[in-house]
């Protein structure tokens, strides 16, 4: 977007920049940590099949309440039906 489209003074063109910039690290961030949490969900979804335990004990052994790792395996199981044959 150039200043002169958005009517912006050529003194604020460093900070149009600054705060483009800024966006896109906030949504490069949230993706980064959207792949984060689906791939602790696989790895737990994965654990947990291969051991037989339940989502109680893999939060025990986690340190988190069974609802946190309910959420992990949901992230999981979204990537995969978003992302398909993508691994997190």
């Amino acid at each position: 977007m150039a200043c002169h489209d958005e009517e912006v003074p050529p003194e604020m063109q460093e900070a149009l920049a600054a705060q483009q910039k800024y966006k896109q690290v906030e949504i490069d961030v949230i993706a980064m940590r959207t792949r984060a949490r689906a791939g602790l969900g696989r790895a737990v979804f994965e654990e947990r099949a291969r051991q037989g335990k339940t989502q109680d004990q893999a939060a025990s052994e986690l340190g988190v309440v069974v609802e946190q790792v309910r959420r992990y395996e949901r992230e999981w199981r979204i990537w995969q039906r978003e992302h398909p044959g993508e691994s997190p």
